[in-house]
């Protein structure tokens, strides 16, 4: 059975346009991988997967286009077509969540248990991890600690309408349906501050793996 090394997991959050990409980034650049739970997401649909047949088994052959993947646009109309109805939504995270969790331990174990892998920490981003404590009352079993990427609401906007292409009330909204910033300040081992330039985030890096391989 392979030797587990020793990986500080890290559950890296943060709202729309807090820099978690980038955070990523630069962190990689000293060579600390990270695991995406976006892509994550979107590989336990993928044409074939057991996921894609129990979401279609859900909601019907109507999320799905012509090619057979899915069609992330209908079915986000489907569940959010009555905003008080949340079923919908709720029946979707009940087939997505067990199989994300899952594909996401697994890709921990992999790093752990990677002799080439010598980095003391791992990132894993999730966007909306503190909303799933708030919801479920704990974070993912796999996390040891959580940061959080933090920056004002307006520079939130400024990124996401440059990034996204979205406008300001859409990204608004967005917002609304996301954590406070006082909520994610509460659950937050390590609070980063992205409301400055590149530099001052890319300092922060610095500092966080000295205290990592102190």
């Amino acid at each position: 059975m392979p030797t587990e090394n020793k990986i500080t997991v890290i559950g890296l959050t943060g709202g729309i346009g807090c820099g978690k990409s980038t955070f990523c980034d630069l962190m990689a650049e000293h060579g600390v991988a990270h695991i995406d739970t976006d892509q994550i997401a979107r590989l336990v649909v993928e044409p074939g997967s057991d996921g894609l047949q129990m979401v279609v088994e859900a909601f019907g052959e109507g999320v799905l286009n012509q090619d057979k993947t899915l069609n992330r646009q209908a079915l986000r109309q489907l569940i959010f077509a009555d905003a008080k109805d949340q079923s919908g939504r709720e029946r979707l995270e009940a087939i997505l969540h067990p199989l994300i969790q899952q594909e996401t331990e697994r890709q921990i174990r992999q790093y752990q248990e990677n002799p080439n892998y010598r980095q003391p920490l791992l990132l894993v981003a999730i966007p909306l991890l503190v909303e799933g404590i708030l919801k479920r009352g704990h974070p993912p079993s796999y996390i040891d600690e959580i940061w959080v990427l933090d920056c004002s609401e307006e520079t939130q906007i400024t990124r996401a309408s440059q990034r996204d292409g979205a406008t300001i009330e859409q990204i608004k909204t967005i917002l609304a349906n996301q954590a406070s910033r006082q909520q994610r300040r509460q659950y937050a081992d390590k609070m980063i501050d992205n409301d400055q330039d590149l530099a001052h985030l890319q300092k922060q890096v610095e500092q966080l793996l000295i205290e990592f391989n102190a």
